[in-house]
């Protein structure tokens, strides 16, 4: 071999290669672990295809080897490395596809090969199976009874399916039917017991297997000597909580497949080839079966013989509209599904559970925006505590993920596709969901009919909007219009005049400059979120809005020049909310934050109260500063109370510089004064100053000099001796005089 010398581009080369072999060298023996045990188990053979790229692999592997050891310390030349890079190309391309069908195989009886390791130790006695309805536990469990029963050391294996509708007494009489015992004749269910038992105890060395439980079953009460020596119990359930109940050492859950797996089950039971561009859609159908293997039979048993890339078409829209269910999807996927559904028995709990459904498919859903959601609806009632509250909450999911009608990932929510249609079954006849379909245009009126309950458009991006729609919907409680609507777009204001029962509207995220005023008639309405509507330029009037027990209007005011907050439950927003509202020109409301005042230089308008004597001294300081030519304050130190209403325009309500005090016993100053100690500071430009009931006071304060008052009342000072500390305004009474002198006595 002829050495060269070592270019950039050949050193580059030669590290790329040896990339790529380690990458084909990892997945040959992935490939071969896995063929080791699949073999040991007699279930899978390797095929000559397989074979003969193992064999290929090997021979590459030499060809590289001889090259590497003739080279010593040079470089291969660029030809030899150019032509080893794409012979390992190759391979890795050829091997792609050549093992989607084994991965599924393997994958499956790497779960059974755990249960049969478990039930050969004697560690545990108890193992319990979980996993949603449908993923294949059962599937798992035949192959192992099957199995327990080819080997002699497992001992006597008994199958029983225990099903929904379980009691004591049928639970005996398969247990006694499965020994080979015929009908027991006894009828009182302790004595069955303990027949049961003692017949068990003298078999020896035994595997039960409870298939399909559904809830905890007192093994003694039915006659199963749990401490039996030999006696090993196997159970398959979709609920973590009975593995828990029934004292299982070890619990396996069963996920779903695998895409890759999911597409081999599909094409196996589907049984023939397809062309390039149904196989495209098949892809597209297997996602949305989200790896349930019960989904996936079904579908493809239900498209055998179907060569029509339309027919293929229409399948895929109406499993992504979930509109398949007059066919084996209902009766076979969706029923079975419900049945977790129907045992959570608590209609709240239940009504959760179809909330998750109104995300987008595949959504992860932060957990405690979740609750916020039951909170609004009210599912999470009679706890008047939001920590209590959340701790239901907490618990309802954690309910719902025990039965695995959720998932948790990675701290957030997420629903299975094949649940979600399920939930989605469930609601149709009452609720609209076309929520992450990137819809352009609401659907029509003929959509929205009385007996609608929910409607979730959440992520679309919906720009027109019919001006005259105005759906009639009475029993609509919930509107998830968060993001889903673009810039410029306009909800007509008759669009929600007949929609009275609604409770929850949530518009967050919508590119919205203003809202429609027929939203300030829905008396029934309990929470309005505004979240982060960056456009939004005014707040509706919210004074009608009895019901509201939660505004938010996070992120969503930059734009806000109008805020009306009277006359509403919402006392006070928290503490730097208003401040980045920089182009508010109008805001009334109960109580606000004076650091939060100070910085909306574009306020024309303001009607609040502040918090104490301090921040109504700051809003003095800085009131000259931010324009306001009209206003009027108050302080009542009696309640107490501070007071401030301003304006820029006469027209607004406001057309001269008052100042009300009532009850106050300290000092008073204007502003340029010297404060000392507790005093409380007003204008140097007020107008009209009145001062009514401070009768404790005797002098009235020097306050400055106030060169535009024109108008001082004083109203019930019964004290009052002095004005200003010179002027008496008060009759006085006359002064004793002093006693005369009397003069000494003389002696007689």
């Amino acid at each position: 071999m002829t050495s060269h010398q070592n270019t950039g581009n050949d050193i580059e080369g030669n590290r790329d290669l040896k990339r790529k072999l380690e990458l084909l060298y990892s997945k040959e023996a992935s490939i071969r672990d896995e063929l080791l045990f699949a073999a040991s188990l007699s279930l899978w053979k390797l095929s000559a295809e397989v074979a003969n790229w193992l064999a290929d692999v090997e021979k590459l592997r030499n060809n590289f080897c001889s090259i590497e050891a003739a080279s010593e310390n040079c470089l291969p030349s660029r030809q030899e490395v150019d032509k080893l890079t794409q012979g390992v190309e190759d391979l890795m391309r050829q091997g792609k596809g050549l093992f989607e069908a084994r991965e599924t195989k393997v994958s499956k009886l790497l779960k059974e090969k755990m249960v049969l390791e478990f039930l050969a130790g004697n560690e545990i006695s108890r193992l319990g199976i979980y996993g949603m309805g449908g993923v294949g536990k059962t599937t798992i469990m035949v192959y192992v009874h099957n199995r327990l029963l080819e080997e002699a050391n497992y001992g006597n294996v008994l199958w029983i399916t225990v099903s929904q509708d379980f009691n004591t007494r049928r639970l005996q009489d398969d247990l006694w039917k499965g020994l080979g015992l015929g009908i027991i004749q006894e009828w009182d269910l302790r004595k069955r017991a303990a027949i049961l038992s003692n017949c068990l105890t003298k078999r020896g060395k035994y595997t039960i297997i409870l298939d399909d439980l559904w809830e905890c079953v007192d093994l003694e009460e039915v006659g199963i000597p749990i401490k039996a020596d030999g006696l090993k119990l196997v159970l398959s359930t979709r609920s973590f909580n009975v593995c828990c109940q029934m004292h299982c050492e070890k619990k396996i859950k069963i996920e779903p497949l695998s895409h890759i797996e999911a597409q081999s089950l599909f094409l196996e039971e589907l049984g023939f080839d397809l062309n390039l561009e149904i196989k495209c859609i098949v892809e597209s159908i297997v996602k949305e079966c989200a790896g349930l293997p019960l989904a996936i039979i079904t579908m493809a048993r239900s498209m055998r013989g179907v060569t029509d890339v339309f027919e293929w078409r229409d399948c895929l829209e109406k499993l992504k509209e979930s509109s398949m269910w007059q066919t084996d999807m209902e009766k076979k996927v969706l029923m079975n599904l419900k049945l977790s559904y129907d045992r959570l028995g608590n209609p709240e709990v239940q009504q959760c559970f179809l909330s998750c459904a109104l995300y987008p498919k595949d959504e992860l859903i932060d957990k405690f925006e979740l609750i916020e959601f039951f909170i609004d609806q009210g599912l999470i009632g009679k706890l008047n505590m939001r920590g209590k509250q959340y701790d239901k909450g907490l618990t309802i999911l954690n309910k719902l993920e025990n039965v695995c009608l959720l998932e948790y990932d990675r701290e957030k929510i997420k629903m299975h596709n094949m649940i979600r249609h399920m939930a989605l079954h469930i609601m149709s006849a009452t609720s609209i969901v076309r929520a992450g379909k990137d819809l352009r245009m609401i659907p029509s009126e003929e959509y929205w009919t009385d007996a609608l309950e929910k409607v979730s458009l959440m992520e679309n991006d919906i720009r027109d909007f019919p001006l005259s729609m105005s759906p009639y919907c009475p029993k609509l409680s919930t509107c998830l219009f968060n993001r889903t609507f673009a810039r410029g777009a306009f909800i007509s204001d008759s669009f929600f005049q007949q929609l009275w029962g609604l409770k929850v509207l949530n518009l967050s995220g919508c590119e919205l400059r203003v809202l429609p005023n027929s939203i300030s008639n829905l008396v029934n309405l309990r929470a309005l979120l505004l979240r982060e509507c960056g456009e939004l330029c005014q707040i509706l009037c919210l004074g009608k809005l009895q019901s509201l027990r939660k505004l938010d209007i996070y992120g969503c005011l930059v734009n806000l020049r109008y805020l009306d907050l009277t006359k509403t439950k919402i006392k006070k927003l928290a503490r730097g909310k208003l401040s980045g509202m920089l182009n508010l020109q109008y805001l009334k409301m109960e109580e606000a934050n004076v650091e939060d005042i100070t910085k909306l230089r574009a306020l024309e308008v303001l009607e609040c109260y502040l918090e104490d004597v301090d921040g109504f001294n700051k809003f003095v300081s800085v009131i000259k500063q931010i324009n306001h030519h009209y206003y009027e304050l108050k302080v009542d130190q009696g309640r107490p109370m501070f007071s401030v209403k301003v304006s820029d325009d006469a027209r607004f309500g406001h057309y001269e510089r008052r100042v009300f005090i009532l009850d106050w016993t300290d000092a008073i100053l204007s502003v340029g004064g010297e404060s000392t100690g507790f005093c409380i500071l007003i204008p140097q430009d007020v107008q009209k100053l009145i001062w009514v009931n401070c009768d404790k006071t005797t002098i009235l304060p020097a306050v400055g000099h106030l060169e535009n008052l024109e108008s001082l009342n004083i109203e019930k000072w019964e004290s009052l001796r002095v004005l200003c500390g010179e002027t008496n305004i008060h009759d006085s009474p006359a002064p004793t005089p002093a006693p005369t002198p009397t003069p000494p006595s003389s002696k007689p």
